[in-house]
């Protein structure tokens, strides 16, 4: 799953997200992944992309969210 259709399905979800990228941070895991819905929230910070996504999943996963294929 893009992260574009992740937003989406979390926003489907009632679940408020966002993925940053800060170049300020001189490459040290410049992504961020943060997710909340009022009762728990997750954050994950990455090298790249790719990996921030993986995490992002990862971490949903645990609180029983597992997007659709």
């Amino acid at each position: 799953m893009d992260a574009i259709a992740l937003l989406d399905w979390l926003l489907e979800c009632d679940v408020d997200a966002l993925l940053r990228v800060d170049a300020g941070r001189g490459g040290v895991r410049p992504w961020t992944f943060h997710a909340t819905n009022g009762e728990w929230s997750v954050r994950v910070d990455a090298f790249s992309a790719d990996e921030c996504m993986e995490k992002a999943l990862k971490a949903l996963a645990d609180h029983g969210l597992v997007p659709p294929e």
